[in-house]
């Protein structure tokens, strides 16, 4: 027979019971139901079968008990109280590093490992250098576009109170019916999107090569979280008035297409607001359209017809889903602009 546990308990069965069932720590919580269940009586053993380590932990967490009580066990980490090995970098080179990640200056990990050794002469693995990525909370991320003939200090002008100056002097009122509008042209000329695959397998994806087009007209309101959609053959007045005829909008805001800007579209009663020329990204259709190419491209479709029913399809999802439709257009600056229109 083993010798009988001997150790100066400092709480009773009941309250380290009660500590185990609080905690929510993993590791403490194990090491609380161990001390609970030798303090109850049961035998080493016993403990480490319930709790499920090997039969010398628990001798260590009595141990640590002993010297320095409950605080002692619940303070030590696996390892033993044992620290690794220094950073590479400091502080102040990680602060570098992280700043380099966020103007997107490095297209691979093997981009970083280049520009840490030039830099500092601190030579990192691939596996290295990733972890160290990974701890200071960067990753991978598709780059948003932008124009350089865009005007990014007029952009941030239109943002502040461009859009509500705009919007005032059009004389627009807070309960008139205003569309965010654009036009995404989609076709059977096949795409290759990034797909999961088993390392060192090739992927084959098939893709059309047709000469086949077709317009997508959406119109996004981001204020009340709605989403309206219609088709054109083509990118022409001719095909718009018709939509926005029986749309029956107060205000549009768009960009400057000759097809927004044509002297037929002026006939059409509503009003017409353009945004900042080379300014994509003013618009939340864009927004819509990066989601929708991310679930339409990289498949085959037997005509265009099948491919309009597959956007009607996805656009019915978003349209139904408040909380994705609100994430992708409710951008708070515009809301704010149409909060100070009287009403």
């Amino acid at each position: 027979m083993g010798r009988q546990l001997e150790i100066d308990w400092q709480q009773t069965t009941a309250e380290l019971k009660d500590l185990y069932y609080k905690e929510r720590n993993p590791e403490r919580r194990t090491r609380l139901q161990a001390l609970w269940q030798l303090r109850s009586g049961k035998g080493m053993k016993e403990v480490a079968n319930l709790v499920g380590v090997a039969y010398r932990t628990p001798q260590y967490w009595a141990a640590w008990y002993r010297q320095g009580g409950l605080t002692e066990v619940l303070k030590r980490i696996k390892g033993h109280g044992r620290q690794g090995r220094p950073a590479r970098l400091t502080v102040l080179q990680q602060h570098a590093l992280v700043a380099k990640v966020a103007l997107g200056g490095f297209r691979t990990v093997g981009d970083a490992i280049q520009w840490v050794c030039d830099r500092w002469g601190v030579r990192y693995s691939y596996p290295g250098l990733h972890s160290c990525l990974k701890r200071l909370k960067c990753r991978p991320k598709v780059p948003r576009p932008r124009s350089i003939k865009a005007d990014v200090e007029a952009q941030a002008k239109w943002k502040a109170n461009g859009l509500y100056e705009a919007l005032q002097d059009a004389e627009i009122s807070e309960t008139d019916q205003v569309w965010l509008c654009d036009e995404m042209r989609f076709g059977l000329w096949g795409q290759v999107r990034r797909r999961w695959g088993l390392r060192g397998v090739k992927i084959i994806q098939p893709i059309q090569i047709e000469f086949a087009w077709e317009y997508l007209v959406l119109a996004v309101d981001g204020k009340r979280c709605q989403l309206r959609w219609s088709w054109a053959s083509r990118m022409n007045q001719a095909q718009l008035i018709p939509i926005f005829s029986q749309w029956s909008p107060d205000a549009v805001i768009w960009d400057g297409a000759s097809a927004h800007r044509g002297k037929a579209m002026g006939e059409v009663v509503f009003t017409r607001l353009f945004l900042l020329p080379y300014s994509p990204e003013l618009n939340p259709c864009e927004r819509v359209f990066e989601w929708l190419r991310a679930k339409i491209e990289g498949e085959v479709y037997a005509s265009l017809w099948h491919k309009r029913c597959a956007i009607e399809h996805y656009l019915r999802r978003l349209k139904a889903d408040k909380v994705s439709l609100n994430h992708l257009i409710g951008w708070q600056w515009i809301r704010d602009a149409f909060a100070q229109l009287p009403s």
